[in-house]
């Protein structure tokens, strides 16, 4: 709670407040027609009331109509209007006359009517009125009155209209007003009002709407009082609501009356009483009708000048504030000040502040209770102007209700927290049942923005209240305890609000021992252990001057936070519970000095036993505890304080520590072996010989295509290290912290990284090399923090060869070579073959290239072989020698001889991981010679020939004649001929044979 509470206190007091309405003062309860001396003109009025009685209605609804009559009454009894009551039916009968209203029997008979439940004789009825009643003087009707009916009906006349009743109606000039109630013909209603006919009607779904037509009727009736002549020229105080604001000024009592001058408004400065009593009027010229002038005033003084202020809300729509100055007893308009809103309302209620009670007014409180503002909502504005030497200036704006009218009524308060300043009370009447707001005074802007208002709201006074701050004041001691008492209007009671006594409070803390000592953590370790002591003191002092037999105790609620700014609070309240980094608890606080202690446990184990732990306690007021605390918190006092805990300092030095970090390194593998998702490790050693090194770190920089996948320390110890993606500026460094945060003195750890290869198909040198670095806050020693090792680089590699065609092929041989690793390489290719058989003899004729994946650098078969390709390697042989020189028949012969073949690259640059690099296949071949057909076709040709000189030699013996002889001749070319050819064909088939093998 931020001001003062205040002791609820509900006073009922007689008479009755006006109900609120901003937009119509006519509708106040106060007295209608006369204000102060008022001169009216009016007249008397006999009205009667003809309301249905017929069978129509229910029997609440008839109740409803005689309540309606009644509730006119009483809002006009105090005019020159005399009542009558008529109910019709079938039948007519006078309820009471105008004797009855005036001797006080009227309600009464009204009350104990009965229904008569019938038809409607609407014409009748009128009939009735006009002889018995308003043209009788006996009924108690005065001749010279105004005449009128005031008629209620649910249902359209029954009879006719025979005897004319209302042209004489109209002939002597009787008013007529008609209520039709739920499902009737109102084009025959209307004819029974009088003109304006349709001004004069009024149609309601039931009788329960008679209510909302009160008001309206009630004008209607009112203005029938005022005389004829009245009605000629504007009015001048026949509305003047005298009395709508009040102040006092030294001997005289200004008041506002809203209704003078049609409504203009105006201020009456009345002084002495009996034949003495003089009215002055003050006006504006500048205000037009129906501004309102006078809805609020306010009187103050400044440098000895009185200062006369007047509310106008609804002047030119907008508002207006006019500053009446006095000048040899006569108050002039020195200044204005516009609204800014149509419609706020602006002026509607007014206050001075005088912040410092130093006799002078400082500042000027305008209410715009209908102000509106969308973003954020609120209805209801507060201004506040200081008074210069121009008087107006502006300097805050309030707003604090969605909802609810704020600053309906505004007052300014005496001190009530003992500041020394005035403070501000603002209503908002229509926010739920209604609430006040207590603002702080503030020398530079009347009321302090900074500070939330105390907001008290009708419900938690007491139940039932509305309106609730509908007028304020705040200016006495009711109870003689020397506090500043708030009286808050409510509708029809008025509520007291005694003030309590206002504490101020001071808190600190304190621990013990003075630093939390080190000789108990240790790692690993999960018990917990008493750290240290927390005192908790406050010193309470009474702000107010309070007297009398108050208690001033205060309740409070405290609340305190261990390790307020991390994540993982390394203190706790509870030994039981380590997540009990904060603690609530309620006590009383009496008036002086008063303590608390509080134990603070931590684990052994804790990362950081640098840093100091932060205490935060904040505390604030609560309910009462015991029933008798009466005062209340200052806003002022300091809710809220600090306390750091450090640990123990181990240095050598008590000026500053100074670590001496020394580092090494070095890899456990003698080369780099680069292929795909390969692993390499690191050992690195850290030792500080000095003091305690604070947020250590090593950074490893390494060259592009590895990275860390690991940094642990490999002995069993309390290091421990956290390392981080790769750092954001370099995509080679990565930064490890090291026991953070702080490495202790003495201590040496091993560490193991693990590296991990990502690009093998990066360009590689033949060396690798890495630096490690050390770094902490405090390191002395910049000399062993730095080391640069190198490593050699080979490539992974896995070649392998193979015979791809195994079958028998006739001296075609087909190798392949492949390169099974991640890295290409330069490769020389060695094929041994057999180098004489018995029979036969192999020899390099012929070496051809296949696919395209691969380059030839020289014509000794040296390749390169790239990743996931191979290489068929093809080589022809050529037979030198037979096995037989002539052969007459085909044969064949079995043989098996071993080629093997051998890969020869780099193994400085390169290392085989996969088979071996050379290849060794047993091959079997069949030989198969076919016969000589040379000497086939030459045996032919010679066996041939032979015969041919056997033939002759042989027909030259016999002798034989010249016919012997052309037979013979004859015989002969028929043999040799088919011999000739048959040597041609062996010819030709030869030769063909020939160039085929």
């Amino acid at each position: 709670t931020r001001k003062n509470h205040l002791e609820k206190s509900l006073t009922s007091v007689s008479g009755c407040l006006n109900s609120l309405s901003l937009a119509s003062p006519a509708n106040s309860r106060f007295c209608v027609c006369c204000g102060v001396s008022a001169e009216c003109s009016k007249r008397e009025v006999n009205l009667v009331f003809l309301f249905d009685g017929s069978s129509s209605m229910r029997a609440h609804e008839f109740e409803m109509n005689k309540y309606f009559i009644k509730d006119v009454m009483k809002k006009l009894s105090k005019l020159s209007i005399k009542f009558a009551a008529v109910q019709f039916s079938t039948d007519v009968r006078t309820v009471f006359d105008f004797n009855d209203y005036q001797n006080g029997s009227a309600e009464e008979k009204l009350m104990t009517e009965t229904h008569m439940k019938s038809l409607t004789s609407t014409h009748k009825a009128i009939n009735y009125i006009l002889k018995n009643l308003l043209n009788s003087v006996s009924s108690g009707a005065d001749p010279n009155a105004q005449k009128a009916l005031v008629i209620i009906t649910d249902g359209d006349p029954s009879d006719n209209d025979d005897h004319n009743v209302l042209n004489t109606c109209d002939e002597q000039n009787i008013l007529r007003y008609v209520i039709g109630v739920g499902k009737v013909d109102l084009t025959e209603l209307t004819q029974l009002a009088s003109e304006p006919k349709r001004n004069n009607t009024f149609y309601i779904k039931d009788y329960s709407g008679l209510k909302g037509l009160l008001d309206n009727l009630q004008k209607k009736i009112y203005n029938i009082e005022v005389s004829k002549d009245a009605q000629g020229r504007d009015r001048q105080k026949e509305l003047s609501q005298s009395g709508f604001s009040v102040v006092y000024h030294e001997e005289s009592v200004i008041v506002g009356s809203v209704g003078s001058n049609d409504w203009r408004g105006a201020l009456y400065e009345v002084t002495g009483s009996g034949p003495e009593f003089r009215q002055t009027e003050i006006i504006d010229p500048a205000v037009n009708k129906d501004s309102y002038m006078g809805y609020s005033s306010v009187l103050g003084m400044r440098r000895g000048v009185y200062l006369l202020f007047s509310g106008a809300p609804r002047a030119e729509h907008t508002g207006l504030v006019t500053l009446f100055t006095k000048n040899q007893n006569t108050w002039t308009v020195t200044s204005n000040i516009n609204g800014e809103q149509i419609g706020s309302y602006f002026g509607a209620s007014l206050n001075l502040l005088d912040v410092d009670s130093d006799g002078d007014s400082d500042f000027l409180l305008v209410g715009a209770p209908l102000f509106y503002q969308s973003q954020p909502r609120a209805e209801g504005r507060l201004y506040v102007y200081t008074l210069s030497e121009q008087y107006f200036q502006r300097t805050l704006n309030v707003s604090e209700s969605t909802t609810g009218r704020f600053a309906a009524s505004v007052a300014s308060l005496k001190d009530l927290n003992g500041d020394g300043l005035s403070d501000v009370a603002v209503g908002a009447p229509l926010e739920n049942e209604g609430v006040v707001y207590i603002y702080l005074g503030d020398r530079t802007h009347g009321i302090n923005p900074e500070l939330t208002p105390q907001r008290i709201p009708a419900r938690s006074v007491l139940p039932g209240l509305q309106q609730f701050g509908v007028s304020l004041s705040g200016q006495m001691d009711m109870n003689d305890d020397n506090l500043t008492d708030i009286v808050i209007g409510a509708q029809g009671g008025i509520v007291l609000l005694k003030a309590r006594p206002v504490m101020s409070v001071s808190a600190q803390l304190s621990f013990s021992p003075k630093e939390i000592s080190l000789n108990y953590f240790e790692c690993p370790g999960s018990n917990g252990f008493n750290a240290f002591n927390l005192t908790s003191c406050f010193t309470v002092t009474e702000r107010t001057s309070s007297t009398g037999s108050l208690e001033k105790k205060l309740n409070v609620s405290l609340n305190l936070n261990v390790d307020v700014v991390r994540g993982m609070s390394r203190g706790f309240f509870d030994p039981m519970d380590s997540s009990s980094s904060s603690l609530q608890q309620s006590v009383l606080l009496d008036s002086g000095f008063s303590c608390f202690n509080f134990s603070i446990f931590m684990l052994r184990c804790v990362e950081d036993t640098v840093s100091p732990l932060k205490i935060r306690m904040n505390f604030s007021q609560t309910e009462m505890l015991s029933g008798n605390s009466v005062a209340v918190l200052d806003v002022h006092s300091r809710t809220e304080e600090y306390v750091e805990v450090p640990f123990q300092w181990s240095c050598n030095s008590n000026n500053s520590c100074v670590a001496d970090l020394k580092l090494n390194f070095s890899f456990t593998n003698d080369t780099l072996v680069v292929e795909n998702q390969a692993h390499f490790t690191v050992l690195v050693l850290l030792a500080n010989p000095g003091d305690d090194s604070y947020n250590t770190s090593i950074v490893l920089h390494y060259p592009e295509g590895i990275s860390l996948s690991k940094f642990n320390a490999i002995n069993l110890s309390q290091t421990r290290s956290s390392c981080g993606d790769r750092d954001s500026s370099a995509t080679n460094r990565t930064t490890c912290r090291i026991n953070l945060p702080v490495y202790r003195s003495g201590t040496t750890t091993q560490f193991l990284g693990t590296f991990r290869v990502t690009k093998w198909d990066n360009e590689w040198s033949d060396w690798m090399e890495m630096m490690i670095t050390a770094n902490s806050d405090n390191n002395g020693n910049m000399s062993d923090t730095e080391v640069r090792r190198s490593v050699p680089v080979q490539f992974a590699v896995d070649l392998a060869i193979s015979l791809v065609d195994r079958g028998p092929k006739p001296l075609n041989l087909i190798y392949k070579v492949e390169n099974l690793g991640v890295k290409g390489l330069l490769v020389s290719v060695s094929l041994t073959l057999p180098c004489q058989t018995p029979h036969v003899i192999l020899t390099p004729h012929n070496f051809s290239m296949q696919e395209v994946h691969h380059s030839l650098i020289s014509s000794h078969h040296q390749i390169i072989i790239f990743v996931e390709t191979s290489v068929l390697l093809s080589r022809t042989q050529c037979r030198q020698s037979l096995w037989e020189k002539y052969s007459f028949y085909e044969f064949r012969r079995d043989y098996v001889f071993n080629i093997s073949s051998e890969l020869n690259f780099n193994t400085s640059r390169y290392n085989q991981i996969g088979c071996d690099d050379f290849s060794q296949t047993e091959v079997k071949v069949e030989f198969v010679v076919p016969p000589s057909l040379m000497l086939i076709v030459c045996t032919g040709a010679v066996g041939g020939l032979l015969l041919l000189i056997i033939i002759l030699f042989l027909l030259l013996k016999v002798r034989t004649n010249l016919v012997t002889l052309q037979l013979i001749s004859s015989f002969t070319s028929q043999i040799l001929n088919p011999i000739c050819v048959c040597v041609c064909v062996v010819w030709v088939f030869y030769t063909k044979a020939s160039r085929s093998v």
